[in-house]
């Protein structure tokens, strides 16, 4: 039995080295626990495992570049060392941020936690029963009588307005339910990471109670039926309100955070929230299933026709080179989707109006589309080792170039199909799926016939010759990729739709229905809510 080779053993290595240092950087600029503890788990995860996929992939094309002059041995340090110092560098820094920043958009961060906050903010909260007995119990602890703490929270306007009365209670109902919350095992490691907020919280809650019970006592001696004494209730209400209003946001992001980062199902979460009070809906996360399942299809899609070709020595695939290009292939393909779904998600640049299709939009991201799966394409058919007879071989560039125009229909037909669903404006989200895969299946099977013409025009005019394949292995392929189309069309607008539909209806009927972040005081006593 013979021992590994040591180049391998040591590529190896290196992979491992470059696996650690790229899951560190994906946070930069932020901590860690920033991200970790602010998404959906399965988001991180799955973020953090593709840019180091990315990172191993580009560390292996490297290595084996340097290595076809000075061999493994000497190019793997020196791989290592120039991926260490690539986001120092003046432009590749640029795509080593950018390519970060996409990444922890995939993660859905800051965006998710924003709007988790800003779902619960808006919604309307049922102080807790534990709410009462505490402020009861900190306040008389401060000194203040019970009578007086009695009358300052029934919402009453003898000693405070109600908004304060609503603010302190909401505050105190926010603290109790994290106290409780801190026993349940689950959530131990988000305490952990986000131990020194709290520690903060804690502080800010006690100094609200202190400043509270100072200005309650202020209060002791005044009647209703006085005018400055009124004023002196307002201005103390106001006081109060100031006091409570940072500490209860401050709850509220924590509370998102524990929602999105620990919780894994969606129904899961609205419980969560409804355990503190809040009466909110959730946004729908876009789900990550269909893309895995186009992920795996594109990539059996593109190595299945090897095996049933014939090949001679001058165009023989091996395995290696045949999962990477078909790797490279589906990682393209994930970003053109990625340029047809995300920016109507995220932009109303990329959003139909009613009249009309955001015909601009396709020009700009199906170029980006087009020229980063370009670039990855070119990468991969430059380090890789391919049979002199095709064409990616001596003219990667123009092989890449040609098979990048898969990508850049791709992004302006799910864009368009995506676009017309939206302004259909139908809540049906499976209506016409069958329509959008068929129309997709007819323009991807159209373009790879178009590219086999293609590649046969291109090769003979850098004097190449292409394979022998059998008209019957030529229609196998145009119909693989015609099933891909399917696939994509049948999966990709409708849920891209239904994500997208899901968030506007649920901004929509928290506007309709008045749970907006607002004072809390009853709409029947004007004269008392508090001054903003």
């Amino acid at each position: 039995m013979h021992g590994l080779d040591p180049s391998i053993v040591a590529l190896g290595l290196g992979a491992i080295a470059i696996c650690v240092v790229s899951a560190i950087d994906f946070h930069a600029p932020f901590e860690t626990a920033d991200i970790r503890f602010a998404v959906m788990r399965d988001r991180y995860y799955f973020a953090v495992f593709a840019y180091v996929t990315i990172a191993v992939v580009f560390y292996f094309f490297v290595a084996i570049l340097m290595s076809r002059g000075t061999g493994l041995v000497v190019a793997i340090p020196a791989t290592i060392a120039f991926m260490v110092l690539t986001p120092h560098l003046p432009v590749l820094g640029w795509v080593i941020d950018f390519l970060r920043r996409m990444m922890q958009t995939l993660a859905r961060y800051p965006q998710v936690v924003e709007t988790v906050i800003v779902a619960i903010a808006r919604s309307p909260i049922k102080v807790t029963e534990r709410a009462r007995p505490e402020l009861q119990r900190e306040l008389e602890g401060y000194g203040v009588p019970a009578g007086l703490i009695e009358k300052a929270l029934n919402d009453d306007d003898q000693v405070l307005a109600p908004g304060a009365a609503t603010m302190i209670k909401q505050v105190a109902s926010l603290h109790t339910s994290f106290v409780e919350l801190r026993n349940n095992k689950r959530f131990k490691r988000f305490f952990r990471a986000r131990k020194a907020a709290f520690d903060e919280m804690e502080r800010q809650y006690r100094r609200m109670l202190r400043r509270s019970a100072r200005a309650l006592l202020l209060t002791e001696d005044i009647t209703v039926s006085d005018v400055d004494a009124l004023e002196l209730v307002l201005e103390i209400s106001d006081f109060i309100s100031e006091e409570c209003e940072d500490l209860r946001v401050a709850y509220q992001r924590r509370l998102a955070e524990a929602t999105l980062s620990v919780v894994d199902r969606r129904d899961s979460r609205t419980e969560l929230i409804s355990s503190f009070g809040y009466q909110t809906v959730l946004p729908q996360p876009l789900p990550f299933a269909p893309l895995v399942i186009i992920f795996v299809l594109d990539f059996v899609v593109s190595v299945a026709p090897l095996f049933f070709m014939d090949l001679s020595k001058n165009y023989e695939v091996d395995s290696l080179t045949g999962g990477l290009s078909s790797a490279a292939h589906a990682v393209a393909v994930m970003i053109s989707i990625f340029f047809a779904i995300y920016p109507k998600a995220s932009t109303n640049f990329a959003r139909p109006s009613l009249y009309a299709l955001p015909w601009r939009s396709y020009i700009v991201f199906g170029a980006l589309s087009y020229l980063l799966g370009n670039a990855v394409l070119w990468i991969t058919y430059s380090a890789i080792p391919i049979a002199p007879g095709w064409l990616a071989s001596g003219h990667p560039l123009a092989a890449s170039s040609l098979v990048s125009l898969v990508f850049l229909v791709n992004t302006l037909v799910l864009s368009i199909l995506l676009d017309v669903r939206l302004r259909a404006d139908s809540l049906d989200y499976h209506e016409a799926r069958l329509r959008d895969g068929a129309t997709h299946a007819v323009v991807m099977a159209s373009v790879m016939l178009c590219l086999l013409i293609g590649f046969t025009l291109v090769s003979r005019y850098f004097g190449l010759n292409m394979p022998y394949i059998s008209w019957l292995q030529y229609a196998f392929t145009i119909a693989l990729f015609g099933v891909l189309g399917f696939v994509m069309g049948y999966l990709v607008p409708s849920t891209a739709e239904a994500y997208i539909e899901a968030n506007k209806l649920i901004r929509k009927s928290s506007a309709l229905d008045g749970n907006r972040l607002e004072w809390a005081a009853p709409a029947s006593q004007p004269s008392t809510q508090l001054r903003s």
